[in-house]
């Protein structure tokens, strides 16, 4: 045993690692070490003292170290570490604490002298202490005695005492603990990979004798380790833990009474270390199920010698131990000595051979099995040692060793039960009514781990010819007969008939041949794959002549579908099988697979696609069928010859998916759009053609409708002219958006023009107008349908751009509207709002326009409003939507727009919200173009965002908080009574109250005296922005705080210009164009009324003041200013106030960006863009973070 260590030296040699050493001092000198419980054991008389301490590391480690007349009899831990190692940091700083608190001393030998203190002669004793780990000295010798004056005082002097360090305690170990991971993080961080330093292994001193291991393995049923270790000559490890634990540590270990391991004498190889530690995980584990069971059952007699490995642990040894010699014995068998393969079990050169019977056999054969009789088979580690050398086998090569090994025992001992070390017969006697199945099995199986010899007086009994199968499918009046055959040269074998045909016939006899003397080796595993797919299909077996199979197929429809399409395309498919139809059984085939075909081309009459539908092959008066089969989704259709035509091959799938999507549900392709060609469908169904996987192989397009899908596809290789009218060069970008304009127009069909804002879509569009008006003069007008307060922005546009235009503004008053649209055709564009056309429909419905341009047509999103039905009554063939925000809410928005345009190409509303993503972005893909800035304009300048965070004071702090617990309260209420679906609204007030507390209280809180946290910052950042020469758009959606800006602003002094939803149309225009000249630097902007159509660019900073949750309105915004003519950086400014439902709401935009994305631009998730019922408990809910924010 080891001598208790008494100094900090002695500690660092137990440890053996000057790393761990120096994390346990620290801990110890850090306060991270308690004596749980007064020693334990009467010292003075048995000599044994325990302690009990809690360290704290990561967590609190317990930590027991026992002492015995000098000795160290116990040391253990509960971290991780002493479980593999035996030795940790916690074990270093407890037994250090020890010492450093009196505990631990020398023992002193008899005679000697006490130590004494110097000091006055007074005696001092070292006292422990179970608290802070610091030392106290004691005087022995008290100079007065006042208890009895001070009394009461004294005690309550002591509780205050102790309660004080019990309070210095805790907040010592706290900070113990926050220096302690700080500490192991930096130290991991110096760490070689960056991981903690483990033990050492043992240096190798001068002159020091290599310590010799051997590994014996020990087999009884399990596999244990034994090791012998030594110099000259190994001897017995008598206990194997401590060896392993002494060697880990650096501790001597005695071996015998007259060798022991001294690591100042000896030295371990590392490759001997490497295979102790996975020894040391070993006991690691053993200690586990020891801590949670109470007990760990190991052999009495040999239970310290020996280690026992579970079998994952003894193959993680024996990957360590390859390329070395071990050592394998059972029972009480001498040790034998074996090496770990490096190759595997196939390599290993066995020979089996196959002998002929003897009187046992009764004519059969009889297997020669030695190689396996011979070796040692370990079946819980899939080990098989053959002369010497150690295989482990895979998953299939263990089924194979251990039904051998089965069968060999048991004909060794009846039952087939052995002793490990008991030895099996080494061969097989198979009788000859067994020796054609055994052969068929037993050959193929061993022919996978080794060779196998025919005896040559054998050979000629022995027959092995590729498998050759038959199956011949005859007519009979009630049902399909199947006669299979498996054929190896001249011999003949048939399925034996039971339940099912389970398994090819196991009877030799059965063969029909002229050979009956000879022994067939068959393929089982091939003749098995027959009769797999006889029992996967709708075969029907009973028992026939002799004992064969009778095998038969019903002839009903869907059985004899079954059968045709499934069963017989699965036989063929192997390539030993040949089939065979009689007349009467081919006639349910067809002579050659039909093909199907669906031709495309344009109607001449203009604006149809004429879709015509083929099957080649087949009878054309059968076609029909075959297509409504097809819409109704059947699986096939009996043609009139009796055959059987799938529909489930990968052809005629791609035409039903074709058919489907083009020609809608069968009820509407039967009559409705046929002629006697084939069926048409308006011209924008099309777009399901664009870069469809399903049309290939099937579609045959004229070169009209090639031309247009290639236009389509890619409309960047149009070659079409910009009209000489413009007075204007279009960018690349804006001349690829009017040829693709003028490509759909040119076939009547329509689109989005969905760039970004700020890129110019109002140039392309009047460019395309103009181009129109050149190319194709018309009587009939376009008419464009914009805003109310962008009418005049774009008179002024086509004034710049194209002054050849006629364009007439029909607004004013009803008499004068009336007039203008009397006049219409005098001019070549009409112009008007779109609550105008709501209000003037009735004679907008009965004029034909030539065009229909919708400019912000998000404007239309709700399809349940006037506006959008106002729309759909517009007569014109070419119709386009402007917006660079397609979908601000939902997908229903892009379902509405679309069907303003182009009605058809999605379904019903209902319907196409089943649409997947995928399936929703495919029909809209080709009339849909989308730009952004950041991918067309490589010299528009940088934009840079930032949040701009403001921290309520005290008295916002509490309007907001009173403000947040009764919508809190309001909220809960309403989502109980009727959810989000039916309370939108009133759950959308309690929000929008809360975002006006944030942004100025006095909006909802009548004669609120405190100040607006929000609305000093933005007066504070405008003031440097002027000082810099900045000029600042700013963004509200409330305009009441606009007013209180704009009030603030000029009690200042700074002047401002302001925009909300009562300004006129003309003055808009004309406060841009001075803004944009330089006058003022603040333009204050209501949200909605002024997030689009306006051109800002002599802004080079946009401070949105108050947040929504839809991402889409805040781009609009910031468009005004980044966007082309813009020649500054532009900065971007979100003011929000700290721990409010406006950190929430930034965080939901941007969650909700990705609505666009999924179906316009990628492939995200379009459902994620709705304000849920989640989103607005996430709201209005309020985390530990924001309490204390707003506090």
């Amino acid at each position: 045993m080891q001598p208790f260590p008494t100094t900090a030296r002695e500690i660092l040699a137990l440890v053996g690692d000057r790393a761990t050493y120096n994390r346990g001092k620290r801990y110890a000198d850090e306060g991270r070490v308690q004596i749980t419980s007064p020693p334990k054991g009467n010292h003075a008389v048995s000599g044994r003292q325990q302690w009990e301490c809690s360290v704290l590391g990561s967590k609190e480690y317990r930590v027991v170290i026992e002492k015995h007349q000098g000795t160290l009899e116990l040391l253990w831990c509960s971290c991780p570490a002493f479980g593999r190692m035996g030795v940790c940091k916690h074990i270093a700083a407890a037994l250090l604490h020890l010492i450093e608190c009196g505990f631990v001393q020398r023992e002193i030998e008899p005679g000697s002298k006490r130590p004494e203190d110097d000091r006055s002669g007074a005696f001092v004793q070292e006292s422990p202490n179970f608290g802070n780990g610091s030392r106290r000295a004691v005087d022995q010798r008290p100079e007065h005695d006042d208890s009895l004056a001070s009394g009461a005082s004294t005690g309550q002097t002591v509780r205050d005492s102790k309660a004080r360090e019990k309070e210095s305690q805790k907040a010592r170990v706290a900070v113990a603990h926050l220096i302690r991971r700080l500490g192991d993080l930096l130290e991991s961080e110096h760490q070689p990979g960056g991981t903690s330093a483990g033990p050492l292994p043992s240096p190798e001193p001068r002159a020091t004798s290599r310590l010799t291991i051997d590994y014996v393995l020990v087999y009884e049923g399990h596999v244990s380790l034994e090791l012998k270790a030594g110099v000259d000559r190994t001897f017995v490890v008598k206990n194997i833990r401590d060896f392993i634990r002494d060697v880990q540590i650096g501790a001597p270990h005695p071996l015998t009474p007259r060798f022991s391991y001294q690591p100042e004498l000896h030295h371990v190889a590392p490759e001997d270390l490497s295979i102790l530690r996975v020894l040391g995980q070993v006991m690691a584990e053993e200690s586990f199920y020891r801590s949670v069971n109470g007990y760990y059952s190991y052999d009495r007699k040999y239970g310290d010698r020996r280690l026992a490995l579970p079998p994952a642990a003894a193959d993680a040894l024996l990957d360590e131990l390859r390329g070395r010699q071990i050592f394998l014995t059972h029972g009480s068998a001498a040790p034998a000595p074996i090496n770990v393969a490096e190759d595997p079990l196939p390599k290993a050169g066995l020979e089996f051979r196959l002998l002929p019977g003897d009187k046992t056999t009764e004519g059969g054969v009889r297997l020669d099995l030695a190689p396996l009789a011979r070796a040692e088979y370990l079946a819980t580690y899939r080990w098989l040692v053959i002369d010497g050398t150690l295989y482990r086998l895979s998953e299939q090569e263990d089924n194979l060793v251990s039904s051998f090994m089965l069968a060999l025992r048991s004909e060794t001992k009846p039952g087939g039960f052995l002793r490990p070390y008991e030895r099996p017969q080494t061969h097989l006697s198979i009788p000859r009514d067994l020796v054609g199945t055994a052969l068929s099995l037993t050959v193929p199986a061993l022919e996978t781990i080794g060779k196998i010899q025919v005896q040559p007086s054998l050979s000629k009994q022995i027959a092995k010819f590729p498998l050759r199968t038959e199956v011949l499918i005859d007519e009979g009046p009630d049902a399909l007969s199947l006669d299979v055959s498996f054929h190896y040269e001249d011999a003949v074998f048939r399925p034996v008939a039971g339940s099912a045909p389970e398994s090819p016939s196991k009877d030799a006899d059965r063969a029909v041949s002229p050979t009956m003397d000879k022994f067939y080796i068959r393929d089982m595993d091939r003749e098995m794959q027959v009769i797999s797919i006889l029992n996967g299909g709708p075969v029907t077996v009973k028992p026939g002549p002799g004992g064969q199979a009778k095998l038969s197929v019903p002839k009903d429809d869907e059985t004899l579908y079954r059968f045709f399409h499934e069963t017989v395309p699965a036989l063929t498919a192997l390539d030993h099988v040949s089939l065979y139809l009689s007349d009467g059984a081919s006639a349910y085939v067809t002579d050659v697979q039909p093909q199907p075909e669906i031709r495309f081309d344009l109607d001449p009459a203009g604006g149809w696609l004429t879709v015509r539908f083929d099957v080649h092959g087949v009878d054309p008066a059968e076609v029909e069928q075959i297509r409504q089969a097809l819409l109704r989704g059947m699986r096939y259709v009996r043609l009139e010859s009796g055959a059987f035509l799938s529909l489930e091959d990968e052809s005629f799938r791609r035409a039903r998916s074709v058919l489907q999507t083009v020609l809608g549900d069968v009820r509407s392709s039967s009559r409705k759009g046929r002629d006697a060609g084939g069926f048409r469908v308006p011209l924008y169904k099309t777009a399901l053609l664009v870069d469809a996987d399903d049309t290939r192989g099937v579609a045959r397009y004229s070169a009209a409708v090639r031309t247009l899908v290639e236009s389509l596809s890619d409309p960047e290789a149009l070659e079409i002219a910009p009209p000489a009218g413009l007075r204007t060069a279009l960018r690349p970008y804006q001349l690829t958006g009017f040829r693709w304009m003028k490509t759909l127009a040119h076939y009547s069909l329509g689109g989005i023009l969905a760039d970004e804002m700020g890129l110019g879509k109002t140039v392309q569009t009047i460019a395309f107008l103009l181009s129109e008006r050149e190319t194709a003069p018309t009587d009939r007008p376009s008419l464009l349908v914009v805003p109310a307060s962008l009418i005049y922005n774009w008179e002024a546009e086509f004034r710049r751009f194209a002054p050849s235009l006629r364009v007439i503004v029909a607004d004013g008053p009803p008499e004068s509207r009336n007039q203008k649209l009397q006049n219409l055709q005098a001019g070549d564009i009409a112009v008007t709002s779109y609550p105008l056309l709501r209000q003037d429909i009735a004679q907008y419905a009965e004029i034909p326009f030539e065009h229909l341009i919708l400019d912000e047509a998000q404007t239309v999103k709700n399809h349940t409003t006037q506006i959008f039905r106002a729309v759909q009554q517009i007569q014109a063939p070419k119709r386009f939507a402007l917006t660079g925000t397609p979908i601000e809410n939902a997908l229903d928005d892009l379902w509405s727009i679309i069907h303003t345009l182009m009605p058809g190409l999605f379904p019903p509303l209902q319907r196409f919200k089943d649409l997947s993503p995928e399936q929703a972005r495919r029909r809209v893909r080709p009339f849909i173009l989308r730009r952004t800035k950041k991918d067309v304009l490589r010299d528009l300048p940088e934009r840079t965002e930032m949040i701009h965070w403001v921290e309520l004071d005290d008295k916002q702090k509490a309007a907001y908080l009173a403000f947040l617990n009764d919508a809190q309260l309001r909220a809960q209420q309403l989502m109980q009574k009727g959810g989000l679906t039916e309370n939108r609204i009133a759950i959308l007030a309690l929000i929008t109250r809360l975002r006006q507390v944030c942004a100025d209280p006095a909006l909802v809180v009548p004669d609120y005296e405190g100040s607006s946290a929000k609305l000093e910052a933005l007066l504070e950042l405008l003031r440097e922005y002027q000082a810099a020469g900045r000029r600042a758009l700013v963004f509200s959606q409330f305009t009441q705080m606009l007013e209180r800006i704009r009030r603030r602003l000029a009690e200042e002094g700074i002047e401002a210009f302001y925009l909300d939803g009562r300004t006129p149309p003309k003055d808009r225009l004309a406060m841009a164009d001075a803004f944009n000249a330089g006058e003022r630097g603040v333009f204050l902007i209501s949200l909605r009324a002024g997030g689009t159509g306006l051109n800002l660019t002599g802004a080079d900073t946009v401070i949105l003041y108050d947040l929504w949750w839809n991402p889409a309105v805040d781009a609009q915004a910031i468009g005004r200013a980044h966007r082309i003519g813009q020649k500054n950086p532009v900065l971007v400014l979100r003011v929000i106030a700290k721990g409010t439902i406006e950190e929430r709401m930034y965080a939901l935009q941007m969650k909700k960006q990705a609505l666009f994305d999924r179906v316009i631009e990628s492939e995200k998730d379009p459902s994620a863009f709705r304000l849920t019922e989640e989103d607005i408990r996430a709201l209005l809910s309020l985390t530990e973070a924001d309490a204390e924010a707003v506090r």
